[in-house]
Parts: structure tokens; C-alpha cells; sequence
């Protein structure tokens, strides 16, 4: 009985997983503001209430958090909005390996963004999204260009993905 416990334990241990590599989504809040305006024809004050966005909205960029010779580390961060009558939702960010130039490689990463019928909370108003990165980095390579596209889903077939951000790191030497 020991043993079993001991060796299901070491076994519970194995099949754990980090969440390093997992896409991190978080909402965009606003919370109401009351404004007091005068219209200046008639002198008198409206009052009426608009809404503040009380979370910070990430900028789309990637960020080395890491680098050596063998493995670079990063992070892509971006933002979506989504309120009104249909609700966006961020649902992978796919990766797709791009082509190698002579010393350099271009890597491609989608957030598929897709479209959902109903209504969005007043609250509501987009979602940031982060997500980091592990590339294990080939030995002939010392440029790595990263692309950020944003790829609609539910829109038109013919429609492309928008670049929304793009870095380029270099001077990997291996050693």
C-alpha cells in the first residue's frame, strides 16, 4: 500500500503542467461618469452619464522576455473591443511557421478573433489578451521576425488578416 501511494504521487507529479504557454484573456471594464454640460444657446445644464474604461488596454506588441543562444522567450499581448450587439471573443492564437530567408526566419501568429450573436454587458467593453512564448532557435538562423495578425473568422471569406504588430530580434550566435 505504501509503495502504491509513493508511486501515485511520483506519477501525479509527472503529468503536471505549467500554465506558461496558455492564452491568458482578461476584460476590459468601464464604469459609469456622469457629465454636466451647458448648452451655451440656452444657458441651461444637461446632465447625462457616459462610460470610463477602468481597465488599461494592452498595447499589440511582443516582448522578449528572454534569450539565449539556444531558446527565445516572449510574449504577445494585444487587445480586442467588443460591445454593442455583437460580442468578439478571442478564441486560440495559432502559430504558423514562416518561411527561412538565408539567416533569418519569419514566424506568424493569428488571434482568431471570432463573432458571436447577442449583447454584450454595458460593462463591457473589449478583452486584453497575453499569451508567452517558448522558440527553440535552429543553428543557422540570427534574425527571428515575429508578425501579429488579427484574423476575423466569421467575416467575409475573402477578407485578409490585419498586421497588428511586428518585432524583429537578432545577433543569435551559437556558441
Amino acid at each position: 500500500m505504501k509503495y502504491f501511494v509513493i508511486s501515485t504521487s511520483f506519477l501525479t507529479l509527472l503529468s503536471c503542467e505549467t500554465d506558461a504557454q496558455k492564452l491568458k484573456i482578461a476584460t476590459i471594464y468601464a464604469a459609469p461618469k456622469r457629465v454636466v454640460k451647458e448648452i451655451p444657446e440656452t444657458g441651461k445644464t444637461h446632465i447625462y452619464t457616459t462610460r470610463q474604461e477602468v481597465t488599461e488596454r494592452l498595447s499589440p506588441m511582443i516582448l522578449m522576455l528572454s534569450k539565449n543562444a539556444e531558446t527565445l522567450q516572449f510574449r504577445i499581448q494585444g487587445n480586442i473591443d467588443s460591445s454593442g450587439h455583437n460580442i468578439h471573443q478571442v478564441r486560440k492564437i495559432r502559430f504558423e511557421k514562416g518561411e527561412l530567408n538565408g539567416n533569418g526566419i519569419t514566424l506568424r501568429y493569428y488571434v482568431e478573433i471570432k463573432k458571436k450573436p447577442g449583447k454584450e454587458s454595458a460593462d463591457v467593453k473589449g478583452y486584453n489578451y497575453t499569451k508567452d512564448e517558448t522558440y527553440n532557435i535552429p543553428n543557422d538562423v540570427k534574425i527571428i521576425k515575429i508578425e501579429l495578425y488579427e484574423d476575423r473568422i466569421n467575416d467575409a471569406p475573402d477578407s485578409k488578416p490585419k498586421l497588428i504588430a511586428q518585432q524583429i530580434f537578432n545577433s543569435f550566435v551559437k556558441i
